[in-house]
């Protein structure tokens, strides 16, 4: 595959786990070291060129997810972090609703619920059969609603919900529309004009394969005064140029949820991580991604896994025999052959990128298939 040489993982395992933490490129992982290196023998006395590659960062982000300006995207440590930006940051009234859906990872759960205690409802979208439509989450929205927050991406079973239906239901219905987007920024496109989407929270260390505490935080500037910032700190304020007695007013676009000094050595690894996506083309990269899940899917399928695809590519797989054969067993059995998984709410997931490789398919089905056997 192009770009495969990039990714030294591929020498030591094969690694289907992007859904839980991506490997660094080489790339990526170069321009960590050389900033390293820059702080350990010179200090901070490249600090100029260190709040340039955090400009840089801003403006690959945005190309990424189709911001209209750098200026809409606040880094941040992680995706739960922008995710209670909103839900802390919102002008509450008790009466008000959200809505989410009951495929959630706890990041876009536990900030709605905890509003319960400000007389806020958490309307729940159902997902019986692991999804959901957008005429669902419509159902859910009355004249009190005032967000709707989903994830692009289920983290278990991979299903990937209609982001520009959703988004288009919420302008009509005058809602704002809040987005986890985790398990979709780095391996599906995304445009958040195009979707309508307020704000977004995504951090770098799943399919951007960026380093862990680094994030990208999208606000749309017309939404910029919607949130009030829930940190105080000396980067997010307009000082003036000022250190004693400077001036408290926030800074007027997404850079004031930036509270303090940011992780420079993660935005060096997240934005060498995100060129790499743009200059693959996230459309490959995405085509590249879907190829190899649909060709994993199909294989096990063959021999009776359960292994739908949802619109991402995450495979939630479960053996013809679960009850024989359980779901940790082969997540350790797998691992101790090199195979690197993650088991999730009763399905075995696999996660491949684009750079993984139909050999590392064939391999992950004779493994899979020699552990059923011996069973």
């Amino acid at each position: 595959m192009p770009y495969r040489d990039l990714f030294p993982v591929t020498n030591h395992v094969v690694y289907f786990n992007h859904a839980a933490v991506g490997p660094l490129s080489t790339r990526a992982a170069e321009a960590m070291e050389r900033h390293a290196h820059d702080q350990r023998d010179y200090g901070a006395l490249h600090w100029r060129d260190w709040y340039a590659e955090i400009d840089r960062l801003r403006e690959a982000a945005a190309r990424l997810i189709g911001a209209r300006a750098p200026r809409e995207i606040a880094i941040i440590k992680n995706t739960s972090e922008g995710l209670s930006f909103v839900a802390k940051g919102m002008r509450w009234h008790a009466g008000d609703n959200i809505v989410t859906t009951a495929l959630e990872f706890p990041a876009n759960w536990t900030p709605w619920l905890r509003l319960a205690s400000q007389g806020v409802e958490t309307r729940v979208v159902a997902a019986p059969n692991g999804t959901f439509t957008p005429e669902d989450v419509e159902a859910q929205i009355d004249d009190r609603t005032r967000l709707v927050s989903v994830s692009s991406v289920a983290f278990h079973n991979g299903f990937a919900c209609d982001l520009e239906a959703i988004g288009a239901i919420c302008a009509r219905r005058n809602v704002l529309f809040c987005v986890d987007a985790i398990q979709s920024v780095g391996v599906l496109p995304i445009d958040v004009r195009r979707a309508n989407i307020a704000f977004l929270a995504a951090d770098g260390h799943k399919w951007m394969c960026g380093p862990e505490g680094a994030g990208i935080f999208y606000v749309a500037a017309e939404h910029a005064g919607t949130l009030e910032p829930v940190e105080d700190g000396w980067t997010n304020i307009d000082r003036k140029g000022k250190f004693i007695g400077a001036p408290i007013d926030w800074l007027p676009d997404s850079r004031r949820f930036e509270a303090g000094s940011l992780n420079t050595n993660g935005i060096y690894g997240l934005r060498a991580a995100i060129e790499l996506l743009l200059d693959i083309g996230i459309e490959n990269v995405h085509a590249s991604a879907m190829h190899v899940a649909t060709q994993l899917a199909n294989a096990l399928q063959s021999f009776g896994f359960t292994a739908p695809i949802l619109g991402s590519p995450i495979v939630g797989a479960t053996p013809p025999d679960v009850e024989k054969t359980s779901i940790l067993f082969l997540h350790r059995k797998l691992e101790e052959e090199g195979i690197v998984t993650a088991p999730r709410e009763g399905l075995l997931r696999f996660s491949p990128h684009h750079y993984n490789d139909a050999g590392e398919v064939e391999r992950i089905v004779d493994t899979l298939r020699r552990i059923v056997n011996s069973r």
